[in-house]
């Protein structure tokens, strides 16, 4: 079944029909704001997605495509990974008399607003193309989605852009629609970290001058 739906490029439409729990996130409970909108799809798509994934993924990692900085969704990768790295690095520039910039990013509802045509421009920039690419374009075509509090249902509402927050190929989706940002810190003036849509980048502050590279990148990055 699943090699029939690849060979065409498609999906069953009701595949495509999420119902959306609010899942609690902080703040005060009563704010739509305050809560993370998890999509409960189809077991059967999320078997097929994984297929995708682990071929999408294992192609990149070949190519070493994703940014080393990312430290979500991937293999020996996590909070503790990025962590890790960043208090190495901190400790290395305290223990040698140094201040060290930082500043934290978090873009509001990044994986609602991911474009579609920016990231299948992105998809075939890093080779993948063809059948799996029309997969990826009609999993994410005409995908429909209701919210449900309890025993009651929403309006279906049509997506037009985003990936899907509960899916298993979103997430990868996200990661390669935001890896290109870490290019914008290969001049070594400052590190980036990332996890999923939290961006963190930090320098070493020697004079004031060094102040005015983290506002620039900040500049840059927004």
């Amino acid at each position: 079944m699943f090699t029939s739906f690849m060979s065409i490029g498609q999906v069953p439409q009701e595949w495509k029909h999420a119902f959306v729990t609010p899942v609690y996130k902080s703040g005060s409970p009563s704010s739509v704001a305050n809560y993370r909108p998890i999509s409960l799809t189809w077991v059967a798509c999320k078997l097929m997605e994984n297929i995708v994934v682990a071929n999408v993924l294992s192609y990149l990692c070949k190519k070493n495509v994703i940014s080393k900085q990312q430290h979500v969704f991937l293999s020996g990768r996590s909070t503790t990974s990025n962590l890790l790295e960043t208090i190495h690095d901190w400790t290395l520039i305290i223990n040698n008399k140094k201040a060290v910039g930082v500043a934290y990013i978090d873009f509001k509802r990044a994986f609602d607003s991911v474009s579609h045509v920016k990231l299948f421009t992105k998809l075939q920039s890093y080779g993948i193309s063809g059948v799996l690419v029309c997969r990826i374009r009609n999993f994410l075509h005409c995908r429909m989605q209701q919210t449900r509090v309890g025993n009651t249902l929403s309006n279906i509402t049509n997506l037009i852009s985003g990936v899907v927050q509960g899916s298993v190929l979103g997430p990868l989706l996200f990661v390669i629609f935001i890896n290109d940002i870490a290019q914008l810190f290969t001049d070594n003036t400052c590190t980036c970290k990332l996890y999923a849509d939290d961006l963190k980048l930090y320098t070493v502050l020697h004079t004031n001058t060094d102040c005015c590279v983290v506002q620039s990148k900040l500049n840059e990055v927004l």
